[in-house]
């Protein structure tokens, strides 16, 4: 069996994180730039307490941005 790296842009919607999530059993995805860098975490916890709200939001809406992981910023969404 081979592993394939899966990740997802901050523009992708809860939806597709969703699927993603649901296709390959996982809780947690990374959110990367469209340069490869990563940017931020997304886990199933994030997507379904904004679900209400709109399935089609960005994940950038709802993911822990890097930066807060190192304290620099507060664990606030990053800027749309």
């Amino acid at each position: 069996m081979s592993s394939t790296e899966v990740a997802l842009l901050p523009t992708d919607t809860l939806l597709r994180a969703l699927r993603v999530m649901e296709r390959r059993g996982v809780w947690l995805l990374p959110v990367v730039e469209q340069a490869g860098g990563l940017v931020g975490l997304v886990s199933r916890e994030h997507i379904l307490s904004a679900w209400r709200v709109d399935p089609l939001l960005p994940v950038a809406m709802v993911m822990a941005a890097r930066r807060a992981w190192r304290g620099d910023e507060t664990s606030s969404p990053a800027p749309g």
